[in-house]
């Protein structure tokens, strides 16, 4: 009998890809089983006889949840948590999280008696990248540093390793950096969808496109992690023996700055924005947080101009994707002052060679929101 596999936040971008990825490459002599869950109505492109659905809310109490899931996840020998509570406020954000996998653990491990690995996804904020400028590029075997802002993906990974400690069933962590991807549902971080708005409209509009950031973001280097190489990795490391209880970053595998990425970008639209940006505020120190516009003020009056958009475009349903964007989620991210990249060198190390270039997977998320009639 084949692996069952069991993945939450099956809305979501990552928790998406990665069933995506069971459905294409793998067969149900490997794979007999992908059991998805959300909260909210599952929504998916793809259609497998294997997928089957269960709806289960990681808020309630783990002893409950073992009750719902006790008949339909008895035989999951592979799950991976996707799963995300998105907060405007770290003193909200961090213990919401904390519990949701906490509860997703306990729950499963009661029911799961051939369990063989959980597979946690966290991210760069791991390095506290989101804060100050730290090491780059940051390596798995970092040691953590204390902050005065507490940080969810520790608990977590802490409370992984000491329920697997003695089990016969092994754990990994995957740490992306900003994560390029698709969903049709709502997401609190949606980087590609945000940017696909913007420069849609800043073309309706016959305007240029100038990068909402500061002289030293706009000038560093970046890297990003496109969803389906997380989730290439995310099934490698969860099945090959050799990768049991470890953590492993991903990436894209290569480097770039904005300066000459954001114009390519710019261009997949049809609309113009110069490597030879002219800031209106002088270069800020590093470490300091500072923006030359924000898009959440932006972006304020440009809903009406969407929608004329879609009308015209012959997408009228499309409308509704305005309120995905993440626009403050964007503007946090912008308005950075350093350098905060991630090492692939440990899963290279192991074997996997996942890559691709990072422009690519920028405009294939951007094709599959056109696929999906999300933007014109």
């Amino acid at each position: 009998m084949g692996k069952s596999a069991f993945i939450t936040g099956a809305n979501g971008i990552s928790g998406s890809a990665i069933l995506e990825y069971l459905v294409a490459n793998t067969t149900s002599e490997q794979w007999s089983e992908i059991i998805v869950t959300s909260r909210s109505p599952f929504k998916t492109t793809v259609s497998d006889p294997r997928i089957r659905f269960i709806a289960l809310d990681f808020t309630e109490d783990s002893s409950k949840l073992a009750e719902k899931m006790r008949d339909v996840c008895k035989s999951v020998t592979h799950a991976y948590f996707c799963s995300y509570i998105h907060k405007e406020t770290f003193e909200e954000l961090n213990p919401a999280n904390r519990s949701l996998f906490e509860n997703f653990l306990d729950s499963l491990i009661e029911v799961a008696s051939g369990l063989e690995n959980v597979t946690l996804q966290t991210g760069g904020k791991h390095y506290n990248v989101h804060l100050h400028p730290v090491a780059s590029p940051a390596r798995e075997e970092d040691p953590r540093v204390k902050e005065t802002i507490d940080n969810f993906y520790y608990p977590q990974e802490d409370h992984l390793i000491a329920r697997q400690r003695g089990s016969k069933w092994v754990w990994n962590v995957i740490r992306p950096e900003a994560i390029i991807g698709s969903t049709q549902k709502p997401n609190g971080m949606n980087e590609a969808l945000t940017l696909a708005l913007y420069f849609s409209i800043c073309k309706e509009l016959g305007t240029d496109a100038p990068m909402p950031t500061n002289q030293r973001y706009w000038g560093g280097v970046d890297d990003v992690s496109y969803a389906p190489l997380i989730a290439d990795l995310t099934i490698f490391v969860s099945t090959n023996p050799r990768c049991g209880n470890e953590a492993f970053n991903v990436t894209n595998g290569d480097y770039f700055t904005w300066r000459y990425m954001w114009p390519r970008l710019a261009a997949y639209f049809g609309v113009n924005a110069t490597s030879d940006q002219v800031f209106q505020k002088e270069v800020p120190k590093e470490g300091d947080i500072q923006l030359d516009f924000t898009l959440a003020d932006w972006s304020s009056d440009k809903k009406e101009v969407w929608n004329k958009l879609c009308d015209k475009k012959g997408v009228p349903g499309a409308k509704d994707t305005f309120e995905f964007g993440t626009w403050q989620f964007q503007d946090w991210v912008f308005q950075r002052t350093w350098s905060a990249t991630l090492s692939v060198n440990k899963a290279r190390k192991f074997g996997w060679n996942g890559h691709i270039d990072s422009y690519k997977s920028f405009t294939e998320t951007f094709d599959r929101f056109r696929s999906f009639g999300m933007i014109p």
